[in-house]
């Protein structure tokens, strides 16, 4: 039973490290040339390229939390999810976000333009819109 708990806290820690491997910079696992290496993200990574967010932002600095752990753990649930996905051949014609990820990519836009929104606040409280429901042409047009 001990060597069973032992090897079993031995997967959830390696686990764990694979997940916050999802963060390391140098993997590029956030950046637009890993996203677009699946062909189902050829019209957001195309539409990312030429928008102003590509010269300051990759892919998970808007579609990841920024926290270490909550980021991670994020980041390998979707990347997972995609990966599935792709090798079912049951990737989404029309790639939408979660209500989930809606949220995730409020606290970005807020995040980032904390500045302007600072006298605006939170657009999306009290079921008001999304900041990407209305300056979604800025990065992916549909």
């Amino acid at each position: 039973m001990r060597k069973m708990l032992e090897w079993i806290a031995a997967l959830v820690v390696l686990g764990f490290c694979m997940m916050l491997m999802t963060r390391i910079p140098a993997l590029g696992l956030s950046e637009a040339k890993f996203c677009g290496s699946c062909h189902a993200m050829d019209y957001e990574v195309s539409t990312y390229s030429h928008s102003s967010h590509a010269r300051e932002a990759n892919c998970g600095d808007c579609h990841d939390p920024h926290g270490l752990v909550t980021g991670s753990m994020y980041a390998a649930y979707t990347g997972s999810r995609d990966v599935y996905r792709v090798v079912t051949n049951t990737t989404p014609a029309e790639i939408r976000t979660t209500s989930l990820s809606k949220k995730v990519i409020q606290n970005n836009c807020l995040r980032c333009h904390g500045d302007i929104m600072g006298d605006i606040g939170d657009t999306s409280k009290n079921g008001g819109a999304y900041c990407f429901q209305c300056h979604r042409n800025i990065v992916h047009p549909k």
